[in-house]
């Protein structure tokens, strides 16, 4: 492995791998990205890899924007593919979030997301398998769709190769190493890399990277579950559905499964990041399945394909840390994504490359900056705190 580089990265999820191609293609000279497991081997490859709009701020809504625009044109805007299905999302509230739904589509209509509200007959003509329990409005948002994490990671990373990008993957970052308050190299399993540039996306162990120069950030992590159960025949196509009325998500799963998780209000479900159950739960299975069988009950009884369990990394206002730390030149954060790091992913990754290299971003990320919370500016939300933002 090369001894210099003009950036590391550390971390080989969504963030750490878009930021690498993005960089790359930015030709600022050698980038090294250093992954301890494989691609997309914790959270990204876990997510459900949802891609819509409904953001009650602006940075985010911009953001998810751009992103189903790289998404809709993967192999023009992130080289490859990456398993990319429009399905359209219907988000369902009830009596006591309506007010909150309004909210929710007044933002989005401001940056023209083409997400409108519908009425309950509507909601069952996109998904007619819905029981309309509970529902008294929904939004329904036509763009989005789903994509494959693993298949969406190993693009960024392969096609950049060629621009000079170079993922060691089973190679770990010990530790960044400064003098005179600027970043001087990084500290691997295989020996040190000598560079003026880290990007520390190291996901659930980036409040870990980053104390090792002396930077702290305030992080939790909680226990995120999935399930995929088997359609039954005739069961027809569905949108992604959020449900805060059952408290569930879910959405096709390739041809004849759905996929399903716990939706707003989540408790959290602290976890050791180094040491956690990766397996779904005889708990959290049911607590799932209550929720998706009282929403689709034409799924009662169906068999589970699979099940699985992964890790949540929460920053203190739900939205990911990103952007330079004054403290020490070189170093840019970009974790934390809080339930919404695959799906702003590859835009944060463009335009955090555009911050370093002194271009324009596409979407200005000074809202996501590491200081926000000691500057009393964290990012609020209609929601509330919680991942549904």
């Amino acid at each position: 492995m090369q001894r210099t580089a003009d950036a590391v990265i550390i971390g080989g999820g969504i963030m750490g791998a878009s930021c690498g191609h993005f960089l790359a293609k930015a030709d600022i000279g050698s980038v090294v990205l250093l992954e301890r497991r494989t691609l997309a081997a914790v959270s990204t490859g876990h997510s459900a890899a949802n891609v819509r709009c409904s953001y009650s701020n602006k940075v985010t809504v911009e953001l998810a924007l751009r992103a189903m625009d790289m998404f809709e044109n993967d192999r023009e805007e992130l080289g490859g593919p990456t398993g990319f299905r429009r399905t359209g999302q219907l988000i369902l509230y009830g009596p006591e979030h309506a007010e909150i739904g309004r909210q929710v589509l007044a933002n989005e209509a401001r940056h023209g997301t083409g997400t409108r509200e519908i009425g309950v007959d509507e909601a069952l003509e996109i998904a007619p398998q819905l029981s309309p329990h509970g529902i008294a409005m929904a939004c329904h948002q036509r763009r989005a769709g789903y994509a494959d994490p693993v298949r969406t990671t190993r693009t960024l990373v392969e096609t950049a190769e060629r621009f000079g990008l170079r993922a060691h993957e089973g190679v770990g970052a010990r530790g960044i190493m400064a003098a005179g308050g600027r970043v001087t190299g990084v500290e691997t399993d295989q020996g040190r890399i000598d560079t003026p540039l880290v990007i520390n996306a190291a996901g659930p162990w980036g409040g870990r990277v980053g104390a090792s120069s002396g930077l702290a950030c305030s992080i939790r992590w909680s226990r995120e579950s999935d399930l995929v159960v088997e359609a039954p025949a005739g069961f027809g196509a569905l949108p992604i559905v959020a449900d805060p009325i059952c408290h569930v998500y879910f959405r096709p799963h390739g041809d004849g499964g759905v996929l399903a998780g716990l939706d707003y209000p989540k408790e959290l479900e602290p976890l050791d990041i180094d040491d956690y159950a990766p397996a779904l739960d005889a708990a959290t299975r049911a607590r799932i399945e209550s929720g998706l069988f009282r929403r689709l009950p034409a799924l009662r009884g169906a068999r589970l394909v699979k099940g699985w369990a992964s890790i949540y990394t929460i920053t203190d206002d739900w939205h990911p840390v990103v952007g330079a730390e004054p403290e020490l030149v070189g170093y840019y954060a970009c974790f934390g994504g809080s339930g919404h790091g695959f799906k702003l992913g590859a835009p944060i990754g463009e335009s955090l490359a555009a911050v370093i290299t002194g271009a324009t971003p596409r979407v200005d990320l000074h809202a996501l900056r590491p200081t926000r919370f000691a500057e009393g500016q964290p990012i609020t939300s209609a929601w509330g705190s919680g991942n549904r933002a």
